[in-house]
């Protein structure tokens, strides 16, 4: 059988993972298998903590791999009946990961804590419930029309989601 030799890449095709934006010469656009299955997924929390600690109480093998916005480190584990992914994003807050569920569920507070019984921590390791890329207001009713979901009467408080997770990510009041 003869070889058969491909020719290399042409040298004005910029690489197959950065995006063309319509002016880059590569017919190609790869994608990971992050950014292919994370649109599917259902965030259902913040941890205050890296992926590594949790992924190492449960010897889970992080992923290094990376999407359009940035290289990350994820696993992705079955534990009693919810699939789960931890995710980091290198340009995200030192010290937070965000806890997706693969398949969406109707109980997505269970799963969290099935998750923090497993791993052996409290509710204080949770920086955020939910969805932190959800509009606030479609999540908190405020009793007063308020600025933002922490403020009722012009307080903010200290207790409410947003700020703890705004807190958990390093980002002030």
């Amino acid at each position: 059988m003869t070889e058969i030799e491909v020719p290399g890449p042409e040298p004005d095709w910029q690489p197959a993972t950065q995006p063309s934006y319509y002016t880059g010469k590569n017919p190609a656009y790869q994608y990971s298998v992050w950014e292919h299955s994370a649109p599917l997924f259902q965030m259902i929390g913040v941890l205050a903590l890296p992926v590594q600690p949790v992924a190492q109480r449960l010897r889970l093998h992080v992923e290094r791999s990376w999407d359009g916005l940035d290289d990350l480190d994820v696993v992705l584990f079955r534990l009693k009946g919810f699939s789960f992914a931890i995710s980091k994003h290198d340009g995200n807050p030192v010290g937070v990961s965000y806890v997706w569920l693969t398949q969406p569920h109707e109980q997505a507070d269970k799963a969290l804590d099935t998750l923090l019984e497993a791993v052996g921590i409290g509710e204080d390791a949770v920086a955020f419930r939910g969805d932190a890329h959800e509009d606030p207001a479609e999540r908190t009713a405020t009793a007063q029309d308020a600025g933002s979901p922490d403020e009722v009467s012009g307080v903010t408080l200290p207790t409410s989601l947003w700020a703890r997770f705004r807190r958990a990510i390093g980002m002030t009041q």
